[in-house]
């Protein structure tokens, strides 16, 4: 259980230890291409033995006692005296899987058990003698001292053992071994009992002030500088005076860096959105007021200022949405181990390749989208790439390619997952989706081939029966496109038999101030994402017909769904001005509208505790005339329809 006083460092040490985790397990797997980058290998010791500093501080005994191991392997490979290998590779990261999984027990209050096996497993790579135990399962001093590295030790009285445990450096300093001379000591002995408690103090204050600097010094999320004990690195500064002033730069600019709760964010967000809000009504008066009075220099000089002020409002928009971004890196590079792992079960040798690692995404958006990307990289791994011996007898390189891809377009963030694998066969797939009834054939006539392959994303699309050429294709893709829908984004597949697929995913920059289209349906104003949108027809030049019972506008020749918007909103019919065309996930739908009143950006505010959630309306904003107007939920209204033609 960590203590009240230490819980603030606690939380900052888990923010610290996975971006190590994440950082260490990248190293790692560059290191199984590059084994000899010893840059890489500096990185991975760095990174291993901040971990086991703050866990040491901490009192994660089982942290500290297998990063401690696998520092020694790491630090035996950066002196030359091991080379890295694939069995490194497999320890270091089984050790980083049980740090991570650690992390989480001590986050619920649980108490964790350091892996013998993996321990002993870390000692026998690095060519030492493994943690024996006694006949009863006892751990003796012994033990303790050959487990840390102290062998000198062994034999000697605990006062002096004591007595060299305090003249070393707190980080070096093992815990487990105090505690089990403190327990050792079972009547008063004044003078253990004495060094005891010195030792303990000395290791409080010292550990405090090693821990404030190393937060500080590890504020950016560039690579520090190697760290190295205090007395070393005093004696090699002594020798070489430019370094401290490097350190100093250094310094100076981590000190630029402040970590900031998410909730402050959000509550910026808030205040800025409230601030549009009053902008756009601002804008709207003054163009009001412009138009209807004759010029001079105040209203001149009104018309400047709120130009001015728009202009601000729109920067001060865009600099708080960039708090909230993140670039798509942090998700990406959790794929290398995933495909790597993945791709020795299915026997089967992949290349990753990232692209637009730097492209950044709302940081609400990002974290949920690490399971529809999994989801489709093990379908690319399992069902799309081809085994070595296929790709040859195909005329491919054995080593099929997966790509990771992200990048913007307008005001959409993309995400994309490609391969090289054996794409999928529209022909199986309408098969499969006429044997489950989720399309007729006078449907499947009338579709094309791109409108075939959507079918994949139907849910109950897909089962364990399927044929192998399109066998998991459908696994989940129901559930990676409600994720996407969720944020307001839209998914879209391509695919050729024999050349590969991809799946694209687009996302807005932000999901709390987005531009909309201003719409009346009999009499009442709505609002709709514009992203939605992509084509207005008058309705006196639409083409409406009816199919199989249901209304469709023909629109270049094809047929699109004509949804009954008033039906839905469960109010009365009124004259029909326009038809509205949008994209939904990846389906094309249109519906009519009364009329138009233009677009504008709003702020989505939730309608709150009093109305609950209503079925279609995603929340409700102000206009810049004053008019509070409700935001349809297009995606909620059509999810639990099916409106295919």
């Amino acid at each position: 259980m960590i203590p009240d006083e230490l819980r603030e460092i606690f939380e900052e040490f888990i923010v610290e230890a996975n971006e190590h985790l994440e950082s260490l397990e990248a190293k790692l797997l560059e290191l199984e291409k590059d084994p000899e980058n010893q840059d890489l290998i500096n990185a991975a010791f760095r990174s291993m033995h901040t971990l086991k500093g703050g866990a040491g501080f901490l009192g994660l005994t089982a942290i500290v006692e297998t990063a401690h191991k696998a520092e020694d392997l790491l630090g035996k490979i950066k002196e030359g005296k091991l080379k890295f290998s694939h069995e490194i590779s497999e320890a270091l990261l089984k050790t980083v899987d049980f740090i991570k999984e650690a992390i989480r027990f001590y986050e619920d209050g649980e108490s964790v058990e350091a892996p013998k096996d993996l321990i002993n497993h870390l000692l026998k790579l690095q060519n030492e003698q493994p943690i024996e135990e006694t006949e009863n399962g006892d751990i003796t001093l012994d033990n303790l001292l050959d487990k840390y590295g102290l062998s000198n030790l062994k034999g000697k009285p605990i006062e002096d053992i004591l007595e060299e445990l305090v003249l070393l450096p707190p980080n070096k300093r093992p815990q487990e071994i105090v505690d089990f001379i403190d327990k050792m000591i079972s009547s008063p002995q004044p003078a253990p009992a004495d060094l005891v408690q010195k030792l303990e103090e000395e290791t409080a204050q010292q550990m405090l002030q090693i821990v404030e600097e190393e937060i500080v010094e590890r504020s950016l999320k560039e690579e520090p500088q190697e760290e190295e004990d205090i007395k070393p690195k005093q004696k090699e500064e002594t020798a070489k005076p430019a370094e401290p002033q490097k350190k100093d730069v250094k310094r100076e600019e981590e000190e630029r860096v402040l970590r900031i709760d998410v909730q402050k964010i959000e509550n910026l967000m808030n205040l800025v959105g409230e601030l549009v809000l009053d902008r756009n009504r601002l804008i709207r008066t003054v163009n009001e007021m412009v138009q209807n009075t004759a010029p001079n220099k105040y209203t001149e000089e009104i018309e400047s200022i709120a130009s001015s002020i728009d202009k601000i409002v729109g920067d001060l928009q865009l600099a708080v949405m960039k708090t909230r971004m993140q670039p798509v890196k942090r998700l990406f590079q959790k794929f290398s181990r995933v495909v790597r792992d993945l791709s020795k079960v299915v026997g089967k040798e992949v290349e990753l390749i990232i692209q637009g690692e730097d492209t950044e995404m709302d940081k609400s958006i990002l974290e949920k989208l690490e399971e529809p990307l999994v989801h489709l990289v093990r379908n690319s791994l399992d069902h799309g790439l081809e085994t070595p011996e296929e790709r040859k007898v195909l005329g491919k390189p054995p080593v099929g390619k997966l790509i990771l891809r992200a990048y913007y377009q307008g005001d959409r963030v993309y995400l994309e997952v490609e391969d090289d694998g054996r794409g999928i066969d529209p022909a199986k797939v309408a098969q499969k989706a006429l044997e489950k009834g989720l399309v007729t054939k006078e449907q499947l006539e009338k579709m094309t081939e791109k409108d075939i392959l959507r079918l994949v994303f139907i849910p109950g699309f897909s089962t364990k029966e399927q044929v192998s050429e399109i066998s998991g294709r459908g696994v989940g893709m129901d559930a990676v496109m409600n994720t996407v829908l969720n944020f307001r984004g839209t998914i879209d597949i391509w695919s050729e038999k024999g050349k590969g697929t991809k799946i694209s995913m687009a996302f807005p920059l932000t999901v709390g101030i987005i531009r909309s289209l201003l719409v009346s349906v009999s009499g009442r104003r709505f609002a709709i994402p514009i992203f939605l949108v992509t084509e207005i027809i008058p309705a006196e030049t639409a083409e409406v017909k009816s199919l199989s019972g249901k209304n469709v506008l023909i629109l270049r020749n094809h047929a699109l769904p004509l949804i009954n918007i008033y039906e839905m909103l469960h109010i009365p019919p009124s004259n029909t001005g326009y038809i509205i065309v949008c994209l939904i996930g990846n389906q094309r739908i249109a519906f009519t509208v009364e009329d138009l009143f233009g677009d504008e950006e709003i702020v989505v505010k939730p309608l709150g505790k009093i109305f609950g959630d209503l079925h279609g309306i995603s929340g409700a904003t102000i206009t810049g005339d004053g008019k509070i107007v409700l935001i349809l939920d297009i995606v909620e209204l059509l999810k639990n329809r099916n409106f295919r033609v």
